[in-house]
């Protein structure tokens, strides 16, 4: 017997009432459409061979200029050590972020490693800040993505 089925069991018993009946259906539907769209995603999603890890760092007046590649092969040894770097983070540099509202323990950073190297990161972007930096009095910009 379907779930449909029931639920109009249940109003013609009287155990329900047909406006609950009607939210019961409808909560039904909605829940068959979620599964339903997450298969599509899910056989969708192509993968992706990326091949380095890059970290930039630019500011718009040209005093602080960082390129970082990491390529992917490294990353699986990180992989492992991963959820233990933000441990190393101060307790300053850590309350700071908590209240900007941050909280990198969090992050599931072996995750992020883990879908990386398998290619199913779904936007290769992963951190993307701006912040003013009134040493240099310029606007610096950190991006972190896969390529």
């Amino acid at each position: 017997m379907s779930e449909q089925q029931k639920i109009l069991e249940l109003i013609e018993k009287g155990q329900i009432t047909a406006a609950e009946g009607m939210e019961l259906l409808e909560a039904l539907n909605v829940t068959k459409e979620s599964e339903t769209i997450h298969k599509v995603e899910s056989v969708t999603t192509t993968k992706r061979n990326y091949r380095f890890l890059k970290v930039k760092v630019t500011s718009d007046n040209n005093s602080v200029n960082v390129n970082v590649n990491v390529p992917l092969r490294l990353l699986t040894t990180i992989g492992e050590i991963a959820d233990k770097m933000t441990n190393v983070v101060p307790a300053d540099a850590r309350r700071e972020m908590e209240s900007k509202g941050i909280d990198i323990s969090s992050i599931d950073f072996a995750k992020i490693i883990e879908e990386i190297i398998n290619g199913t990161l779904d936007d290769p972007n992963i951190v993307d800040v701006e912040a003013w930096d009134e040493s240099h009095k310029a606007m610096v910009k950190v991006r972190v993505y896969v390529d």
